[in-house]
């Protein structure tokens, strides 16, 4: 049975006829912890849902209710709907370890291809800048699984700064990553012409970022740039992004476009690879 499936079956009789059509088909779990988006219909219902994946799931601490994400920080907006009130746990991926708190900063499950996809793509000795690190979430793989030399990783949210920190010791990679926190632009000097591969794993309006990722950029480097688009727009957004590059004195080439997952109807998260190289 499917987890919608079994839910259903759990509410039967706890929840009117016409809301169980409306039951989350998916959860994420990190930890021992559950996240879960729900239908606005539902939100009455929120608290015995909640008690109703706890059975389900007997070895699940908590479960919160998402109801959004700030896009700058990118802090959750969550709410507790079953189990206890503990927000911080460990996850596991891959052989590493994140330690998070699920109401202070997010994890996004979709990027777990992609991050192996970009570790197989480093070559030996590179110096990668991660533009937008949270806990490490690309930082930690690069620096564990791939044969960079060093990570740069830049983090605007203190507290997910602080959890890259621990997540580096955790991993035992503290002497590969840098972490620096503040804004990816104030860093655009300090760090010039140092990168040989630049992650930029932000969802919105990432293209104003691109000229400070240039400034980074070595003669010669690669750009992951990843976008919250549709398909019909990646055309467009490429267009400028060359534009961006020659005005910065940087021929931009696409390499690759891979979506990663699906983010709305008609909206898909997509990671372009970028080969930038100075005119």
């Amino acid at each position: 049975m499917t987890f919608y499936e079994k839910l259903k079956k759990e509410l039967s009789g706890k929840v009117p006829k016409n809301m169980l059509e409306l039951l989350p088909r998916s959860y994420q779990r990190l930890g021992k912890i559950i996240l879960i988006k729900m239908n606005l219909g539902l939100i009455k219902y929120k608290k015995k849902i909640g008690k109703a994946i706890i059975r389900l799931f007997p070895y699940i601490d908590s479960v919160f209710l998402i109801r959004g994400i700030k896009t700058r920080t990118r802090k959750p907006d969550i709410e507790l709907i079953g189990g206890k009130p503990c927000s911080q746990t460990l996850h596991k991926e891959y052989g590493s370890k994140f330690l998070l708190d699920v109401s202070e900063v997010m994890w996004s499950k979709g990027n777990k291809a992609e991050r192996q996809r970009l570790v197989e793509k480093v070559k030996k000795n590179e110096i990668i800048v991660d533009m937008f690190a949270g806990i490490g979430y690309f930082s930690i793989f690069l620096a564990k699984d791939s044969r960079a030399k060093r990570v740069y990783s830049i983090e605007i949210n203190p507290i997910s700064a602080d959890f890259l920190r621990k997540n580096s010791w955790l991993n035992e990679v503290e002497n590969k990553i840098e972490v620096l926190e503040g804004d990816c632009r104030k860093f655009a000097d300090i760090l010039k012409d140092s990168a040989d591969r630049i992650m930029m794993g932000y969802l919105f309006d990432t293209e104003k970022y691109f000229d400070s990722a240039l400034k980074i950029a070595k003669k010669s480097c690669f750009i992951h740039f990843h976008i919250k688009a549709k398909e019909e727009e990646l055309e467009k957004i490429e267009k400028k992004l060359i534009e961006i590059g020659k005005k910065n004195g940087y021929k931009v080439k696409l390499i690759e476009t891979k979506k990663v997952k699906t983010y709305a109807p008609n909206v898909a998260h997509y990671t372009l690879d970028l080969r930038v190289t100075k005119s």
